[in-house]
């Protein structure tokens, strides 16, 4: 016993120590890259919806429940370093059962609580001596037609920078100075510049409203402030413009005043973007749009679905 309790008192000696060492560092390991910028899960950024009265027919569709994606490819011009680069932009949107314990794609629909419609959002530019390779995933609620979850990530020969939203919370990761490692709540209503081809389609038909929240793009790899514009949107009458893809029926929704950024998207449900010009000259040209499974076009020859001008 003596023995016992000596060693018994030894321990004591190493634990307290370790324990008092654990409850010192605790916040400072559990607390946010930016203390003072810490959002809950389940605060109102989750309640609220743009404003004005969407229309959520197309998200309704039951084409949607046909288990085949809308995969889209499109000429694309981007505006980096003082001129405009070309690349192609490839945007897919589909239909997943909705995880939100985990924030993922269910594998059993025993585990999904609602479906989610999710857009990737794919850009591949050469600029000179190296190329972008940059890609936005964005998850909208179907019923509901509010955010999710955001992911971002660009990558280049300088380096690697990436966004994450989940529950309200966004985290922000790069190697530009300044930029590094930050933490912020997402504001409430707003929705992510990378998703407008699929947050938008609510207005095609829907009630504008007088203004929207956007935030700015966490796609580009050097972060703009990150905070949201509010920002005018106007709707034009339906028209005809042609694309590489041929001939289509559209409305073109603007936003913001004084050079605007144009969104057309195409009339029909559901409303699949047809062009996109940025007000910094960025423009994306449907080049070719299906509704395909294309998880399972992944072997050698496969490629050949692409426009010859874009493989």
């Amino acid at each position: 016993m003596r023995l016992r309790s000596a060693n018994f008192t030894r321990s004591l000696f190493i634990v307290f120590p370790l324990l008092a060492i654990g409850v010192w560092m605790w916040p400072r390991i559990s607390s946010p890259l930016n203390p003072a910028a810490q959002a809950s899960p389940g605060t109102a950024w989750e309640a609220l919806r743009p404003a004005g009265v969407p229309d959520a027919s197309w998200r309704h569709d039951a084409l949607w429940d046909d288990g085949l994606a809308e995969y889209s490819a499109y000429e694309a011009k981007w505006y980096r370093y003082g001129r405009l680069n070309q690349g192609r932009v490839l945007l897919v949107a589909v239909k997943e059962p909705w995880r939100p314990d985990l924030e993922v794609k269910a594998d059993r629909e025993s585990d999904a609580k609602f479906d989610v419609i999710k857009l990737n959002h794919q850009r591949s530019v050469q600029t000179g001596i190296y190329r972008y390779e940059q890609v936005a995933s964005v998850f909208m609620r179907r019923q509901q037609g509010q955010l999710q979850k955001l992911s971002t990530a660009s990558a280049e020969g300088c380096g690697l920078s990436t966004a994450h939203m989940t529950k309200g919370l966004l985290e922000l990761r790069s190697y530009f100075d300044g930029q590094a490692e930050r933490r912020m709540p997402w504001p409430a209503a707003a929705i992510p510049e990378d998703g407008l081809a699929l947050f938008l389609r609510d207005y095609v038909k829907g009630v504008l409203p007088e203004s929207i929240k956007v935030f700015p793009s966490t796609l580009h790899g050097r972060f703009l402030p990150a905070e949201p514009l509010t920002l005018s949107m106007q709707r034009s009458q339906p028209k005809d413009v042609v694309v590489p893809a041929g001939r289509f029926r559209i409305v073109e929704l603007t936003l913001g005043k004084d050079n605007p950024d144009r969104f057309s998207f195409e009339i029909k449900a559901p409303h699949r973007l047809i062009e996109m010009t940025l007000a910094d000259g960025t423009n994306y040209r449907l080049a070719k749009s299906e509704r395909i499974a294309y998880w399972e076009r992944h072997d050698a020859g496969d490629e050949s679905w692409w426009p010859q001008s874009l493989r």
